[in-house]
This record gives C-alpha cells, sequence and structure tokens, in this order.
C-alpha cells in the first residue's frame, strides 16, 4: 500500500494525517504530481488536475480549507478581464474559492512594462493592489 502512494505523491517529509490523504483522495483523486508542504497545523497541496495547476489547503482534520487554481487567460471571466485591463495587460489568473469563488489573484502589467499583483473579489471589485 505504501507503494501506491509514494507513486501517487511526493511527501516531502511531511506525515500527512490519514483525514487529510483521505480528503484529498476523495477531491482529487486523478491528480498527478502532488507535492505537500505543512505549515504548523495545515497542509498544502499543490498538483496537477486536468493539466491545471492547483494548491489545496486542508486543516489536519482534513477539511479543504480553500482552492487556488491556475487559470487559462481564455478561461479568465469577461468581468475580470474587464477589470484587469483597466490595470494594465492580463499576464495570469488565479481563481480562489472556499466552497464557492470568492476571489482572483491577477497578475497585471502596464505600458511601462512594470508588473502589478491584484487582488479582486469574486464580482472583479479590487481588493488591493501592489507593485512587484
Amino acid at each position: 500500500m505504501k507503494n501506491i502512494f509514494s507513486k501517487i505523491f511526493k511527501f516531502s517529509n511531511v506525515s500527512l494525517p490519514p483525514e487529510v490523504t483521505d480528503s484529498f483522495l476523495e477531491k482529487f483523486g486523478d491528480s498527478i504530481n502532488i507535492e505537500w508542504l505543512q505549515t504548523d497545523d495545515f497542509f498544502e497541496a499543490i498538483f496537477y488536475l486536468d493539466d491545471i495547476e492547483h494548491i489545496a489547503h486542508f486543516d489536519s482534520s482534513g477539511k479543504l480549507l480553500n482552492l487556488k487554481k491556475n487559470l487559462s487567460l481564455q478561461s479568465t471571466p469577461e468581468h475580470i478581464k474587464e477589470k484587469a485591463i483597466l490595470h494594465g495587460e492580463l499576464m495570469n489568473v488565479i481563481e480562489i474559492s472556499e466552497d464557492v469563488v470568492v476571489g482572483y489573484e491577477l497578475i497585471v502589467r502596464d505600458t511601462d512594462l512594470i508588473r502589478f499583483s491584484l487582488l479582486l473579489n469574486e464580482k472583479g471589485g479590487l481588493i488591493h493592489k501592489s507593485k512587484l
């Protein structure tokens, strides 16, 4: 059994509680290239599902706290694209969800090629902007 898990998971010296492993497999069972990190009582899985990079955060009981998913520029919701263009050219989009979509992390660059990080809520409202 350990051999099967070693082929699925790259544990990176992280000791996963069975509840975390079970929850991950239930939600993201077809994932590949899984890497785990641990901070205090939280566990972070970085993995690919359907050729898209995801980052999932779990508590020690196996509850999924949030999920970040890299979106292609083509699959980015139009209302988010429209808000991003006000700040520059859209370079990268990460969708953040906690049961439902709660926001987006964007990287944009202006006409001087200066990059900015934007945090938008689910409707596209600007929460935070910082220069990279």
